[in-house]
């Protein structure tokens, strides 16, 4: 079984989103076996496309810690914006 999720972030400015971007990336190597992760931004939009065919709770684990690591890149952000 193969599954794919689409997530869309939409920030309040291009440069946010890359900025956010950019703090995710270096996460995203080393994944587990049959776990692949895809990343870009369209203007204010980050988009990460996650595909697996390995366990579905692998895939809800790195999820969720993708976007534990994004809430916090955003919270950083706003204190020192």
């Amino acid at each position: 079984m193969k599954v794919k999720v689409k997530i869309s972030i939409d920030f309040n400015s291009e440069k946010e989103a890359k900025a956010i971007y950019s703090s995710l990336k270096p996460d995203n190597i080393n994944l587990p076996k049959g776990l692949s992760i895809e990343m870009n931004v369209n203007k204010m939009l980050l988009v990460i496309n996650f595909s697996s065919v390995s366990k579905l709770e692998t895939l809800i684990s790195t999820i969720d810690d993708l976007l534990t690591c994004c809430q916090a890149s955003v919270n950083t952000l706003k204190e020192i914006g």
